[in-house]
């Protein structure tokens, strides 16, 4: 018996009819980020930077350029060459752009020239959250996570290493001049040595112009022994886990109630403890928020005693471990017993510290050791011998010493009283629903969406790359939360 198919035939010209209505339906996410700019975002301050009354081209309008971008960024895309493909076969962008195909330098043009703009529109998102609900500003959480710059290795270094390469590299020069003046090499070989001749000048010149630039520097210390890449100059080493690198620090914060990334903002310092009161400011301006009724989680890696004076100053109801072990305290790496097992008081001038063992040590001045000032305390030897905690705490060392930070005693008040907020049991609970509210946040961001890697470079640009990240997991949120309170509005 015969059988029958259907016509296969792979040659075939396809004409397919895109609906918006359709195409809108059946993607909440495009829904979303399609209701959002028709209904709340004005083009007057984007429209002021177009000087084309007079004559020249139409512009692309920016309504059109803000949907693709922010629905390209919620969905992972985050080429500008990949955005311009997509517009021409991909339905979803041909509804958000009405079909219109721009290049991929006028996208880049755009995020570069409306970068503040940009900004805007994400605290007008995070403001629309707030009015349906989905923002309550009761309890949020600041941390931050590091993302790779676009720098190129070999312009890593110190400025010994890059006075060290251009050594090397006039050296490498001088070989191929040298060389290449032979008759016997052939055509082939000679353009390839001048090729690479080209390359090592270019590397040269982009060395000679950095060493320049520091010796016109007034303070040249700090420069000197910092890393720093001459691709992107604002990058900054920092560590990520087991993995150390050129790379930015990216912050955000976020609010307890449907987890929405309520501020955020990028830095070039590795460390987040100079980031606190940077970060509060920011939060501040965006959610236009004092923040006074507002409790703030932070993680151990924003603790210092400035910070929590700043906090204790503005009356901000913040949580602030200093390490990971109970009510907030520094856990420690070996178990021989060290001043952070100690009991601090303060009598007047006179600082006090007991030891485990129960002996009383006295002192009145803070000696300076490199950038900080600490006090030095010494127990006596006949007491320590008939302690029973000698072994532990002196371990294999024959003198015993407990050195504590001048900020430790400057700050003991606020930080007892921090100690004992982080040992109650809404202490505990907030602690814990800090790290559920805020870490799977970038779980999402860099695992989900695959955001590892800044294109972009100078901390200027990167800013902007990053509050597209953030519109795009808050427009994702808001697509699948509902517009049912957006309607109403």
């Amino acid at each position: 018996m015969a059988v029958k198919y259907r016509k296969y035939d792979l040659e075939q010209t396809y004409f397919i009819i895109v609906s918006p209505n359709d195409t809108k339906n059946r993607n909440p996410l495009l829904k979303a980020v399609d209701y959002f700019i028709e209904e709340y975002v004005s083009i007057e301050n984007f429209s002021k930077k177009v000087r084309n009354e007079a004559g020249g081209a139409p512009a692309v309008h920016p309504k059109m350029m803000l949907k693709i971008l922010f629905f390209a960024y919620a969905t992972g895309v985050y080429s500008s060459r990949e955005i311009e493909d997509r517009l021409r076969w991909d339905t979803n962008y041909i509804c958000l752009s009405g079909y219109q195909k721009v290049d991929h330098s006028t996208i880049c043009n755009f995020i570069l020239q409306y970068g503040e703009e940009i900004k805007e529109v994400f605290s007008l998102l995070v403001y629309i959250m707030a009015k349906i609900g989905y923002v309550t500003m009761d309890f949020i959480a600041i941390d931050g996570t590091k993302v790779k710059a676009n720098v190129s290795k070999k312009f890593t270094g110190t400025v010994e290493d890059f006075e060290n390469k251009r050594k090397r590299i006039e050296e490498k020069i001088e070989q191929i001049l040298q060389h290449t003046m032979k008759e016997e090499l052939n055509d082939k070989y000679k353009r390839r040595q001048i090729n690479k001749l080209r390359d090592l000048l270019h590397e040269k010149e982009k060395i000679d112009v950095f060493l320049n630039e520091v010796k016109q520097l007034e303070s040249k210390s700090a420069v000197s022994t910092e890393k720093i890449n001459l691709t992107d100059p604002d990058a900054r080493m920092v560590k990520d886990n087991d993995a150390i690198y050129m790379g930015y620090n990216c912050q955000v914060v976020v609010d307890e109630k449907a987890h929405v990334i309520v501020s955020s903002e990028v830095f070039n310092e590795a460390s987040d403890r100079g980031l606190l009161q940077p970060m509060m400011e920011k939060t501040k301006a965006q959610t236009k928020n004092d923040l006074q009724n507002t409790e703030i989680g932070f993680d151990s890696g924003y603790f210092s005693s400035e910070n929590l004076q700043y906090c204790d100053e503005l009356n901000l109801a913040v949580y602030l471990p200093e390490g990971k072990g109970a009510g907030g305290r520094k856990q420690q790496k070996n178990n021989t017993l060290c001043s952070r097992d100690c009991t601090l008081q303060i009598d007047g001038n006179t600082k006090r510290l007991i030891c485990p063992g129960g002996q009383l040590m006295e002192t009145t001045h803070a000696t300076k050791d490199r950038n900080n000032y600490y006090y030095k305390f010494y127990p006596k030897k006949e007491v320590c011998a008939s302690c029973s905690l000698r072994e532990k705490c002196y371990g294999n060392a024959k003198k015993k010493r407990f050195v504590v930070k001048k900020e430790y005693f400057d700050a003991l008040p606020i930080r007892e009283k921090m100690t004992d907020k982080l040992l109650s049991e809404k202490g505990k609970l907030r602690m814990a629903d800090r790290a559920c509210i805020i870490e799977h946040v970038f779980g999402e961001i860099k695992e989900l969406f695959n955001f590892r890697r800044f294109m972009h470079r100078t901390l200027d640009k990167v800013r902007v790359i990053w509050t597209l990240v953030c519109i795009g997991y808050n427009l994702r949120k808001l697509a699948k939360l509902g517009l049912r309170g957006a309607e109403k509005m």
